[in-house]
């Protein structure tokens, strides 16, 4: 029995973390923003029973334009707040241990689930007040914390086999589109049925089972690194007191972030990790941007969808996304290779985003998501190639880096396309989506790129 249960750890190890993770996430996204949109549209107009039903307010510009700017500010504080956080951890999980990242951000999205139900519950509260729940969820990183330390964990595991990690990291990457479809369609339902306040207390359920999960099943995973590069007793002595004496603990390991990323590595390697970097900040500006304005867009004319559509369609596009990496992937990899189909993939999310923005219907907004069902195999791809470059005692702090770059997307997606949404709605609402496109053509050519580049011998592994 316990060999049997030592297996399952094995096989079932960080996915259901992620999937907690992101259900919350994609439970709380559309919650809070609705709560912003009512609160702008209750200090703007001075009338609850208009404000109350979302649908009575869709068409008010004003409004829109507004909620926009405090979207853009919530996202600008929750960036900005979580990019220190985010250069430290990684490299202070490879020395102790992956959980202790891996629980904290649950800690705080606790505490900013209750501000953010206290605010609902309170009508006079100030809409602002929700900015100190994004920097509750910040001060550990949020989701990019998550991140680093899962997808560092399966680096540990799958250590000397890259098609065993990149399928790993792809079971991994589909768990965000999972919890994505769990989290919009079970949102969708508890606010059309019971409010926000039933969001907002699913949203702190998830973290609860998260947090048993990592403290009851998840073990740290023996450290590759005292098998590969084991450095002396007199070095590691002599760095931490240099360390402790210098009063530069915590700057230490955002030292050793940079240097996983920016030291010298055979042939073009080390070229080709800062490639991957740029690919991996480009698909999460456009991820970060699409959840940004996507409710503000959708339920605006001609489009008109409620607040249960909006659910639906989500959660229809998390399914298909869900399927490419779970179904599509490993089918595919039999015949075809994983780079190709990288490409493939960032194809495909361009040409939904295209689509996206011409959308005048909603059949039409639902081929979004059968277009881009293949979306989320170049992530998975860029994760797993960013893995194999790095030494298994570099894989938190390349991770580390990797989610201070995601971290830093929050700000930046939110000033270009909340700034950009209210000054092309009166014109065309979809520009946002059109630059979305050119962004993965971006990445296209950046991957075309990495592929011509010769490849170097991989790592022995003793």
């Amino acid at each position: 029995m316990s060999t049997w249960k030592e297996k399952l750890r094995r096989t079932v190890t960080v996915e259901p973390v992620i999937f907690l993770y992101m259900t919350s996430t994609f439970i709380v996204t559309p919650a809070y923003q609705q709560m912003i949109i009512t609160k702008v549209c209750q200090q703007l107009l001075k009338n609850d029973t208009i404000c109350n039903n979302p649908e009575h307010h869709k068409d008010e510009e004003e409004v829109q334009v507004k909620a926009s700017y405090i979207l853009l500010l919530f996202n600008a504080t929750l960036s900005l707040v979580s990019i220190p956080p985010a250069i430290l951890l990684g490299s202070w999980s490879d020395h102790a241990g992956r959980r202790t990242v891996m629980a904290f951000p649950s800690v705080l999205s606790l505490l900013s689930g209750g501000l953010l139900l206290a605010i609902d519950l309170l009508d006079n509260r100030n809409v602002y007040w929700t900015l100190m729940a994004a920097a509750l969820v910040g001060l550990t990183g949020g989701h990019v914390s998550i991140f680093l330390s899962c997808f560092s964990y399966l680096a540990d595991l799958s250590m000397g086999s890259n098609s065993s990690r990149t399928l790993r990291m792809a079971v991994a990457e589909s768990m965000i589109f999972m919890g994505g479809m769990i989290g919009f369609l079970l949102g969708g339902f508890l606010e059309q049925k019971y409010g926000l306040k039933a969001s907002f207390g699913a949203y702190m359920g998830c973290h609860v089972l998260a947090l048993h999960y990592i403290i009851l099943w998840l073990r740290d995973p023996m450290s590759v690194k005292s098998t590969l590069t084991v450095p002396s007793e007199d070095d590691t002595v002599k760095e931490e007191a240099q360390a402790d004496q210098s009063g530069v603990f915590i700057l230490k390991y955002a030292k050793l972030s940079f240097k996983a990323v920016f030291k010298r590595r055979p042939g073009q390697d080390r070229l080709k990790l800062h490639f991957l970097i740029i690919c991996t900040f480009l698909n999460n500006l456009v991820a970060v941007g699409d959840q940004s304005i996507l409710l503000l867009y959708l339920k605006y004319e001609p489009r008109e969808f409620t607040t249960a559509l909006f659910g639906v369609f989500n959660s229809a596009r998390m399914l298909l996304l869900g399927f490419g990496l779970l179904g599509l992937f490993p089918v595919l990899m039999r015949c075809m290779k994983e780079m190709t189909l990288a490409k493939l993939s960032a194809v495909f999310r361009s040409a939904s985003y295209v689509l996206l923005a011409l959308s005048n219907n909603t059949k039409m907004v639902f081929l979004v998501a059968l277009v881009g069902a293949p979306a989320g195999i170049s992530q998975a791809v860029i994760r797993s190639l960013s893995s194999a470059i790095v030494e298994p005692h570099e894989q938190g702090a390349m991770f580390s880096f990797s989610a201070s770059v995601e971290a830093s997307c929050i700000l930046i997606a939110s000033s270009i396309f909340n700034g950009l949404y209210p000054l092309t709605l009166s014109t065309f609402p979809g520009m946002p989506f059109i630059i979305m496109a050119a962004f993965m053509l971006i990445v296209l050519i950046l991957l075309q790129w990495i592929s011509e580049m010769p490849t170097t011998q991989p790592r022995l592994v003793l």
